[in-house]
């Protein structure tokens, strides 16, 4: 078995559609693998069946909003790295509650330079120095 680094795995959450599938776009020819949701309990089943390395989120999604997706998901993925984003300044409690839960996060106000975000991810990738075995050939 050789070991061989595979794609940073990353979760896009916005109900902007156009925003989420073109930061995946651009995310995938940056050798990212990306997939793009449009709510927050969507973000939850893919998070979970999926098992993502870092979530990006709007912190305003319909239904379940960003912060308590990322707060549950943060529960069940100790190891994900969170980037929450939005158009609008989040308010003091939200930030107070994801810190009092113990949830450490990048915030970026949109609209977000894709450059920036790959910066990011490429520090991420290497903090979590994400591996797989694959069987050499």
């Amino acid at each position: 078995m050789a070991t061989t680094l595979r794609p940073l795995r990353i979760l896009i959450v916005d109900d902007e559609h156009l925003i989420a599938s073109s930061l995946a776009t651009v995310l995938r020819t940056h050798g990212f693998e990306a997939i793009s949701v449009y709510s927050g309990y969507s973000a939850l089943e893919t998070a979970f069946a999926w098992l993502p390395d870092v979530v990006i989120s709007d912190i305003f999604t319909p239904g379940l909003n960003g912060v308590d997706a990322v707060l549950s998901m943060a529960r069940r993925l100790p190891k994900a790295k969170f980037l929450l984003f939005s158009g609008h300044l989040p308010s003091h409690d939200s930030v107070s509650r994801t810190h009092e839960q113990g949830l450490r996060f990048v915030f970026f106000q949109k609209p977000i330079p894709p450059q920036s975000v790959v910066e990011y991810l490429r520090r991420c990738e290497l903090e979590l120095n994400v591996e797989r075995e694959v069987a050499s050939a």
